[in-house]
């Protein structure tokens, strides 16, 4: 591990000019602009926080899944099952990985993961980024994706900009979708991931949600449809939703979207249905966004 370590304390030492505290607010950090939410394309802001969280040791439970990760009716958590899972030091902060699958996509390799909140400080306009090390600690691949919220919040600062934020408890889900085809499953030997974020001042407030999602199976595989419910007093433009599928426990298997053409209104509703995914499980988990329509 010691190539591996001595990179991961170089990359923790480029962190640390970057770092937010969880005391951090909008007037020195450059709050989010009044976004509604990331979605599985999302883009990363430039702050990162300095929790220093220890680092996480991945693997599968009983009945674990296969190396592809393809296995939806296990209870596995970590799937490749000898995966070892790694924070950057400094790098997460208050977001922890729980669950995760690396797996070969239609076109590229995939990862997907299931972070939860396990501080007292709101993640605001979160994002995770990932390096993939083989056995031998050599880097195979990068990428980074927005982090997604079930819940919004008004900053305190007076300024009235709502952010998106993973709340103390919240769980959270995120899909790499580009890494490279030619990476083998059975090769990657090490995750090693950091959360940069806004930790901000913030109260709860009303926002976007998603009620009643189905999985709806056909011949080309498994779509989801449901409500997206405007809670906001503004209408909402380019509404979207996604939708990962999980297993049991949690641990995400693959990820459906569906974006809309037309604004929801205050108090409006948006019946939405997502593309399909190839990997279905027992339950899902459903994200919102969307940003806010031009006055």
């Amino acid at each position: 591990m010691f190539m591996l370590a001595k990179r991961l304390l170089i990359l923790a030492a480029m962190l640390l000019p970057l770092a937010c505290s969880s005391e951090a607010s909008s007037s020195g950090g450059g709050a989010p602009a009044q976004t509604t939410g990331g979605e599985a394309g999302g883009g990363a802001p430039t702050q990162t926080t300095g929790g220093g969280a220890p680092a996480q040791t991945g693997g599968g439970e009983a009945g674990g899944g296969a190396g592809a990760g393809g296995d939806t009716g296990d209870d596995a958590l970590i799937v490749p099952e000898d995966l070892t899972i790694m924070a950057v030091p400094g790098g997460n902060g208050v977001l922890n990985v729980i669950a995760l699958t690396l797996r070969k996509g239609p076109t590229n390799t995939e990862l997907y993961a299931a972070l939860r909140n396990d501080g007292d400080a709101h993640a605001c306009s979160a994002a995770v980024s990932v390096e993939l090390y083989d056995k031998s600690q050599q880097s195979l691949a990068a990428g980074i994706n927005g982090l997604l919220t079930q819940h919004f919040y008004r900053l305190t600062d007076g300024s009235g900009a709502i952010a998106a934020c993973v709340g103390p408890g919240d769980v959270t889900m995120a899909a790499v979708l580009d890494l490279p085809s030619d990476i083998v499953i059975e090769d990657v030997g090490y995750v090693v991931y950091r959360c940069p974020y806004f930790a901000l001042d913030v109260v709860p407030i009303d926002g976007l949600t998603i009620s009643e999602v189905k999985a709806v199976t056909g011949d080309a595989g498994t779509a989801y449809t449901g409500t997206l419910l405007n809670g906001f007093d503004v209408a909402v433009s380019t509404p979207s939703a996604t939708v990962f599928s999980v297993n049991r426990v949690g641990r995400p298997l693959g990820v459906a979207i569906a974006r809309g053409t037309a604004p929801v209104a205050p108090g409006g509703s948006w019946a939405f249905e997502t593309n399909v995914v190839d990997t279905p499980g027992p339950d899902q988990a459903a994200y919102p966004a969307g940003a806010f329509a031009t006055q």
